[in-house]
């Protein structure tokens, strides 16, 4: 049996050692070229320990779909860390763009409503400037109301699957 891998979905032309770099472009750096709005045949049951999307939930049709295709192919308590633009910023109105994102979108996951329940929220934080580290721990330490008033760029989101 082979080692757990790495996953970078909608890795765009950010290509990364160490990872199955998987992207629906035509002619990019992606290992793995896939929709992600469709199976994951990329990927067998339980075969990744991670998985990162950064700039790209936001594009996909269904998150729940998502969600789904994650907790199959993660390991038991395999990690999905999630980056996206905040509602706040105005780089979350794009065209392409389907979905919307606060803090409180992941505050409150699972919900007892919620079709996919094996995943589990270990970090949920707002990024307000990657290169700010103590503007973001500050923002950080009261979270709903910082988004509620002031500006922020982004959210980095870490679940963790529990269970099989």
């Amino acid at each position: 049996m082979s080692a757990p891998v790495k996953l970078h979905l909608c890795c765009g032309l950010d290509y990364r050692q160490g990872f199955v770099n998987v992207d629906d472009l035509e002619g990019g750096p992606q290992d793995v070229r896939a929709n992600l709005n469709r199976p994951w045949t990329f990927a067998a049951d339980s075969s990744v320990s991670h998985i990162l999307i950064k700039d790209g939930l936001e594009h996909l049709d269904s998150i729940e779909a998502f969600l789904a295709e994650a907790a199959r192919v993660l390991v038991p308590g395999g990690t999905l860390e999630i980056q996206v633009p905040h509602f706040r910023a105005p780089s979350a109105y794009r065209l392409t763009h389907r979905h919307l994102f606060s803090w409180s979108f992941f505050d409150v996951f699972p919900e007892p409503h919620d079709s996919v329940r094996n995943f589990r929220v270990i970090e949920n934080e707002l990024v307000v400037e990657r290169k700010l580290p103590l503007l973001n721990k500050l923002a950080n330490l009261a979270p709903k109301f910082w988004e509620r008033l002031l500006y922020v760029s982004g959210l980095r989101v870490v679940l963790e699957k529990v269970g099989n």
